[in-house]
């Protein structure tokens, strides 16, 4: 009885420490300032680097020297687009969904990202679709 009290409170703390959501740690590091979006008195390098060294994304695309203020810092996870646009002296974060994400920032992402499947990207960056068809990893 007692070994198996044990493997579960084990099995808990292992399930609880599987870490935070991106979503998650980017709500308690930065200020809310709507639906999917957050901002920072941080300058949009110093933002993108605190989130990319905390959950490490496929590909980053950083247009700021190219397009100053109407450029930003894209970051591209498996299901998630991370903007970091210039606020001021601060920074927008904005959080999407990888379609909406691709769509929103097209002309900045377009010549270095895929287009998303219907399921994310890869780990790799690969669009990635979920299957459907009858008995397909069901």
């Amino acid at each position: 009885m007692i070994g198996g009290a044990c493997a579960a409170a084990l099995a808990v703390l292992a399930l609880g420490g599987c870490g935070t959501s991106k979503e998650s740690w980017i709500g308690d590091k930065y200020k809310k300032d709507g639906a999917g979006s957050y901002r920072s008195s941080k300058a949009p390098p110093v933002v993108a680097t605190e989130i990319n060294k905390k959950f490490k994304a496929i590909d980053r695309v950083d247009d700021l020297a190219t397009r100053g203020a109407a450029g930003g810092i894209f970051l591209r996870y498996p299901k998630l687009v991370v903007g970091v646009l210039p606020n001021g002296p601060g920074s927008r974060i904005t959080l999407s969904t990888p379609s909406s994400g691709y769509n929103r920032y097209y002309s900045h992402v377009s010549g270095r990202w895929a287009r998303p499947g219907s399921n994310g990207w890869t780990n790799g960056g690969i669009a990635s679709f979920r299957g459907g068809g009858p008995g397909s990893g069901k």
